[in-house]
């Protein structure tokens, strides 16, 4: 990598200009080559390919797999912070390398309050009866028996295919196979979920129902039938937390369960607690440092939270498209929805980050190793899968941030 050219810009923005030598390209030109031999039958050597198809067949693939490293090391040679993605345009390429422009965000100036020796109400942790009996039944609920029924009731999970018409014609959205849902858990159209009650596995019926009049417009207040079969039903019991029960999980007796639940409990609480009393000190971070916050970062943020909740709705089985139509809501809603709450968090990365500078708080790879042993061990996902989840770098901030908020916190003073 060849840093060409730095043109500091207004709004706190910098242009880099930015070449890929022929060496690396070159190396990134063969690897690419190699995947695309999977697609293209019949080449031995990279020349051919590229005399049949052209030379530049190959240059996205590896400008994707060079400008990273590039780039990286283009900003650290600047020593610049920079704020969401850079905006990348390539201006020259061959085959002896290429050039790129990189219009970067920087982090704004940070007039940072006082973070250390702050003072905020530390919660009790102390445990009371009703917390006592609350552990145990959210450990019994936890831990629900399970059973095939033939018949649906309330507090059921039928698993369901489903297609969805007004004036008999389908609509978008409306189609679903092997949904799961709670009856009487309201995650539907109101008036669905009653008449789903009563069916048997195999049966099909029809359901009507009126769509909300605070529904996406297309469908506000009109009449619509869904037809739906039940695939499948399943009955979900709480347990008594008796010997029996204890055995099933592993304990010799309920009193060492209850034990067990006691001990988790309280460590839940004393980290609640924590968190509480961490979250008192941010806000008077916040209240006392000024930033104004990038347009930007704010952006990144959002995408960030809609992706982390698209992800959730994949594990519930449901995609994000039919999360908004059920909720009446379009994109641009749930962006309007979720700015503060963004807002907060690129504020108080800022300030973290500011933190970190002033700390010096340094995390390498080797740090975060640990944490990735961990992550396998929990979720029984091998090392190599957790990194491609959860890149080292994101890792690595995280962790940054994760120590300059623990540093506000240890030097804090409970009251």
């Amino acid at each position: 990598m060849t840093m060409i050219h730095r043109e500091d810009k207004e709004n706190r923005q910098v242009l880099l200009t930015i070449r890929v030598e022929r060496g690396p390209w070159q190396q990134a030109l063969d690897a690419a080559f190699e995947n695309a031999k999977k697609l293209f039958d019949g080449y031995q050597a990279r020349a051919q390919l590229e005399e049949k198809h052209g030379a530049d067949v190959l240059y996205q693939d590896a400008v994707n797999a060079t400008f990273p490293t590039a780039l990286t090391e283009a900003v650290n040679s600047q020593g610049l912070m920079v704020v969401g993605a850079p905006t990348l345009n390539i201006t020259q390429i061959g085959p002896d390398g290429y050039e790129f422009t990189a219009l970067i965000t920087l982090y704004p100036e940070v007039k940072l309050g006082q973070y250390k020796g702050l003072k905020a109400a530390y919660p009790s942790v102390e445990f009371s009866e009703d917390d006592t009996a609350a552990a145990m039944e959210a450990y019994c609920r936890d831990h629900t028996l399970s059973e095939p029924v033939d018949r649906a009731a309330i507090g059921d999970e039928v698993t369901l295919d489903f297609e969805g018409f007004v004036d008999g014609v389908p609509f978008d959205g409306g189609k679903a196979e092997k949904y799961p849902l709670t009856l009487g858990s309201g995650a539907f159209i109101p008036g669905f979920e009653e008449q789903v009650a009563g069916i048997c596995v195999d049966e099909e019926r029809d359901i009507h129902v009126t769509f909300p009049t605070r529904y996406a417009p297309e469908l506000a207040g009109k009449d619509a039938t869904f037809h739906i079969r039940a695939r499948s039903i399943v009955r979900h019991t709480i347990p008594t937390l008796d010997d029996q029960f204890a055995r099933t999980q592993g304990f010799a007796d309920a009193a060492e369960l209850r034990r067990a639940i006691m001990a988790q409990a309280l460590e839940r609480k004393e980290s609640e607690a924590r968190g509480t009393f961490a979250d008192a000190l941010i806000s008077q971070i916040i209240a006392s440092t000024e930033v104004d916050v990038p347009a930007a970062m704010v952006e990144d943020q959002l995408s960030g939270l809609i992706g982390q909740l698209a992800a959730h709705l994949q594990s519930q089985g449901m995609e994000l498209d039919q999360y908004l139509e059920m909720g009446g809501m379009t994109m641009d809603d749930l962006r309007a929805r979720a700015r503060d709450q963004a807002e907060y968090a690129a504020r108080y990365e800022l300030i973290m980050m500011e933190i970190i500078r002033r700390e010096n708080i340094e995390v390498t790879a080797a740090d975060v190793e640990p944490e990735y042993e961990e992550l396998s061990r929990k979720h029984g996902v091998p090392m190599e899968q957790v990194k491609k989840l959860l890149p080292v770098m994101r890792l690595i901030h995280e962790t940054r941030l994760l120590r300059a908020r623990n540093l506000v916190v240890d030097s804090a003073v409970r009251i």
